[in-house]
C-alpha cells in the first residue's frame, strides 16, 4: 500500500490536462496526479523516453536493470514483466544480474555498463563509457537517449520508493 493515496481513475478521467493521460492510468500515474501541475509536465518527458529510436527490449532492459540496481521493487517488477514478453524470455532478473558472462549482445552489455556506472556512481563514468557504446554501434542520439533513460529510471524509482509504491 502506498503511503499517500492514489487519484481514483474516474478522477484521473476528470483532469484538465493538455497531455495524454494513459487510461487506464497506472497506480504510478495516479499517485503523481495529486498534483496535475507536475503530473502534466512529467507526461511529455514520460513519452520522450517511451518514443526513443532504442529498441523496446533494449529499453526494457534498462529501465529494469536500473530499477534493480536503484532497489525499486515495483518497477522492477513491472518492467521485468514488460522485458519478458519483449525478449521471450522467463529469468530475465537473473539474466541482468548476470550480464557481464551472460549470452546477450555486446551491444546490450554495453548499455548495462553505461547504466551500472551512471547510477552507482555518476561522478565515475567516463570517455571510456561512451567510447564503448560507439564502438557497439550506438550513435550520439542513440547514446542521449540511452542517458536520459537511466537518468528518468532513476528519478521515477526514486518518486515510486519515496511514496511507498
Amino acid at each position: 500500500m502506498t503511503w499517500i493515496r492514489p487519484i481514483k481513475q474516474k478522477k484521473m478521467k476528470e483532469l484538465d490536462i493538455r497531455s495524454d493521460v494513459p487510461q487506464p492510468a497506472t497506480l504510478f500515474d495516479r499517485l503523481l496526479a495529486n498534483d496535475p501541475s507536475t503530473y502534466e509536465a512529467f507526461l511529455p518527458l514520460q513519452k520522450a523516453v517511451k518514443n526513443t529510436s532504442l529498441s523496446e527490449g533494449l529499453r526494457e532492459a534498462v529501465i529494469t536493470f536500473v530499477s534493480m540496481k536503484n532497489g525499486c521493487q515495483y518497477c522492477t517488477k513491472s518492467h521485468a514483466q514488460l522485458l519478458e514478453a519483449h525478449i521471450e524470455r522467463q529469468d530475465v532478473l537473473q539474466w541482468l544480474q548476470d550480464y557481464s558472462s551472460s549470452t546477450m549482445s555486446d551491444e546490450w552489455k554495453a548499455a548495462l555498463i553505461y547504466a551500472e556506472r551512471l547510477t552507482a556512481k555518476p561522478v565515475e563514468v567516463s570517455k571510456e563509457d561512451v567510447e564503448r557504446l560507439i564502438k557497439q554501434g550506438f550513435d550520439e542520439q542513440q547514446i542521449m537517449e540511452l542517458n536520459q533513460t537511466i537518468a528518468y529510471t532513476s528519478y521515477t524509482n526514486q518518486i515510486s520508493i519515496g511514496l511507498g509504491l
